[in-house]
């Protein structure tokens, strides 16, 4: 197949390891979130940003990932960006802006490579790993087990459920990124949809030439003509002649 008329495709295997974990970390997340958020829905603003859009956005993931990842994987890419608009709101609220700036600009880089990734517009799943495998590395290294240290002013269980469920959203997203496969798809293709075996049809069957010299039509058999009368009406004369003698002629010896 010419690589300049095909595309890039990417999708997931419902039954590989990596998407299962993928999904089950997803599912965690909002878990996390509902436990870590309990109560907190008074404040409108932050039950709407903080608590509707991640889980929102997590359960249209899962859905996603199942239900769409072998053909139409881009789909994943609402519910991400939606977890997008969700962590940029949630570093609105950091004291350092440095900080917030940095992980604003990491947020827009997610959606940018995952969205072009997903839709076949980056030929490469490669820059995802380290996209999301690195900033779970920082959280856990330089923020959690320093906080977790930190007795004298110690997590609440509360903000601990939350750091838990964004440790679980890129868990999931660095091994769906894992779990990608690329196939070529050509021009005309369609996504290739499960195989169904199709019942067997006997071929047509091919119509003979008709030829175009029609068959010889047989003669009619010849009839002997009728005897014609003559001018006079009387009928034709016999050419064979009697050899009986005629009355009264005498016969010589």
């Amino acid at each position: 197949m010419d690589k300049a008329k095909t595309k890039i495709k990417f999708f997931t295997e419902r039954e590989g390891w990596a998407t299962q974990v993928s999904v089950t970390m997803m599912a965690l997340s909002v878990v996390f979130r509902l436990i870590g958020c309990w109560g907190l829905w008074t404040d409108t603003g932050f039950a709407y940003t903080q608590i509707a859009l991640p889980v929102l956005s997590g359960l249209l993931f899962i859905l996603a990932v199942l239900l769409l990842g072998r053909v139409a994987l881009w789909a994943t890419a609402l519910p991400v960006l939606l977890g997008v608009v969700f962590f940029i709101i949630k570093a609105m609220g950091f004291e350092s802006w440095l900080h917030m700036v940095l992980c604003i600009l990491l947020y827009l880089l997610v959606a940018v490579l995952y969205t072009g990734t997903v839709f076949g517009l980056i030929p490469t799943k490669l820059p995802l790993l380290p996209l999301f495998a690195l900033p779970f590395v920082y959280h856990v290294a330089v923020e959690d087990l320093p906080a977790l240290a930190n007795t004298a002013n110690p997590v609440s269980f509360a903000a601990g459920m939350q750091e838990m469920s964004v440790l679980s959203i890129m868990l999931s997203l660095f091994f769906i990124s894992l779990a990608m496969k690329k196939k070529r798809v050509g021009p005309q293709e369609e996504p290739a949809a499960p195989e169904t075996l199709a019942p067997e049809t006997a071929p047509a069957a091919v119509p003979e030439a008709v030829s175009a010299v029609p068959e010889a039509v047989p003669a009619a058999p010849e009839t002997p003509a009728a005897a014609k009368p003559d001018n006079n009406g009387a009928e034709p004369e016999n050419e064979e002649t009697s050899d009986a003698p005629a009355e009264g002629e005498e016969t010589t010896p």
